[in-house]
């Protein structure tokens, strides 16, 4: 069975499809922590459901974004090349 505690993410998919973004931070600290109480955990996941053409773009811009957060990862890492054993060309007279 899945665990019922929630994350910070901003965005999570629901099981019918459908994507829903995080509006916890859009609420007071007290009705976070009477949530808390009242569900048995923090943090809380407070989704609304997005119409199917926010969906689209969203997952779009996150798509974008993982892409570049990637390739900024990848760039900055040092180009290690592995060393090869080279063979010197001697001159035989």
């Amino acid at each position: 069975m899945a665990s019922r505690r929630a994350s910070h993410a901003a965005i999570a998919a629901a099981s019918d499809g459908s994507v829903l973004l995080n509006v916890v931070e859009l609420v007071s600290d007290e009705l976070k922590a009477h949530l808390g109480r009242q569900l048995g955990s923090l943090p809380v996941f407070i989704g609304i459901p997005l119409n199917e053409r926010d969906a689209v773009e969203g997952v779009a811009r996150l798509d974008g974004a993982a892409a570049e957060a990637s390739a900024q990862l990848l760039g900055s890492r040092a180009q290690k090349r592995p060393k090869t054993a080279t063979k010197r060309a001697t001159k035989r007279a």
